[in-house]
């Protein structure tokens, strides 16, 4: 982010504080907030990589196994691949 100019705030130990204070920026400045997984935009984004995994194995898929973290990922995969391949 700072190769493109953004300023870049580190802050709290942990995911809840720093969120915490984005959310606090965010409504101080007037900014419009991006949650990191649990926004539509986002989980549609990430999507994305399900249609790169069906563009790469055209055969039947018996798992895909994704990291978990707040969600976001496993949702745009899994709803993209159950959309094309419900079985």
């Amino acid at each position: 982010m700072r190769n493109l100019g953004g300023k870049v705030v580190l802050h709290g130990d942990n995911y809840d504080e720093a969120y915490t204070h984005a959310r606090e920026i965010a409504n101080k400045r007037k900014l419009v907030f991006v949650h990191p997984y649990d926004d539509p935009d986002v989980i549609a984004g990430q999507g994305t990589i399900g249609m790169e995994i069906l563009k790469q194995h055209s055969g039947p898929i018996h798992a895909v196994f994704v990291p978990v973290g707040g969600g976001g990922l496993i949702a745009g995969i899994a709803v993209y691949i159950k959309q094309l391949r419900p079985k």
